[in-house]
């Protein structure tokens, strides 16, 4: 009874072997990992995803410090608004109350004219009948025309405040409100850039800093399987390693998922699990050589999934 049992047992096992076709290789499925790195360096003030979460675009992910970066966009903010209403102000006239103290001083010089006119008119009846000395009517000329160009001054100085600025002088201004404009962008940047969400699909593998944390620039705070970048490795002896090459289709099965194509993407130049003997036929049978295949539809396997690959 034992033998037949045994007989039994040697028979599955044979017809077990006998299943798996002629050339057919082990392998696994793996995927590309992709490293979420802090943009800026600053203390970690939260982590919103865990290992095995799935992430999509624009899902948040972490958050750095934004103190310094804040206060930095406030000082832009009111640097621009004060070019921006400098430019403005250059744009336009002035105020009625920037030519008011101006108006005053017309009437006083205005008076001062009137009477400087009014003395030379008065003297100069009286010059003819030898009443005055041409000194005297020199003296009285001098007044008048020191009178109008007095007042003549103030005009021009009201004139000019009505006017706007040079045209030189506004454009400088305008190029210095653009540049102010352009430091707040920059400012904003670093802010929203503090503030780090996902640009792609896929599954965090890694969580590998915490909140508190201070962490520098271009430091790792995540690890990122991308959805779709699975791919297959398995090893062929050396005695098939010619069957195999780069854009060659192979065929890929797996414990519940269906056959699917692959192309080798991938033929390793060194030998795995060789040993440190010198070759002969014997141990050339131990050498084994990694190829890496993207199959057609990478979805449908699991990272870690064993799977067997074939021709």
């Amino acid at each position: 009874m034992r033998k037949l049992m045994m007989s039994g047992i040697a028979v599955l096992a044979l017809s077990g072997c006998q299943s798996k076709p002629a050339n057919t290789y082990a392998g696994y499925v793996e995927a590309q990992e992709v490293s979420i790195d802090a943009p800026q360096s600053g203390w970690l003030t939260g982590v919103d995803v865990d290992r095995g979460d799935a992430v999509a675009p624009d899902q948040l992910l972490f958050r750095l410090d934004t103190t310094q970066a804040d206060a930095a966009l406030s000082g832009a903010q009111s640097r621009a608004e004060a070019a921006q209403a400098n430019a403005e102000d250059l744009a336009k006239g002035a105020r009625q109350a920037d030519i008011a103290p101006l108006q005053a001083q017309r009437v006083q010089a205005q008076s001062q004219l009137d009477l400087a006119k009014a003395n030379e008119a008065r003297y100069a009846a009286l010059e003819p009948k030898g009443y005055v000395s041409p000194a005297q009517m020199d003296s009285l000329h001098a007044a008048t025309r020191s009178a109008q160009a007095s007042l003549a001054n103030i005009d021009k100085q009201i004139e000019d405040k009505l006017l706007a600025a040079r045209e030189d002088q506004q454009r400088a201004a305008q190029a210095t409100a653009a540049a102010s404009g352009a430091e707040v962008a920059q400012a904003q940047w670093t802010v929203n850039d503090r503030i780090v969400k996902a640009r792609l699909t896929g599954q965090v593998d890694e969580r590998l800093r915490e909140p508190g944390e201070f962490v520098a620039a271009g430091a790792a705070v995540l690890t990122v399987r991308p959805k779709g970048r699975e791919f297959v490795r398995f090893y062929v002896p050396q005695a098939d390693l010619s069957k195999f090459k780069v854009g060659a289709t192979v065929h890929v099965t797996c414990d519940g998922c269906a056959a699917q194509a692959a192309r080798v993407r991938y033929v390793s130049p060194d030998a795995e699990f060789t040993p440190p003997v010198i070759y002969s036929v014997k141990e050339r049978q131990k050498m084994m050589f990694l190829i890496e295949a993207t199959p057609e539809h990478p979805d449908a396997l699991h990272v870690g999934q064993p799977v067997d690959v074939g021709l």
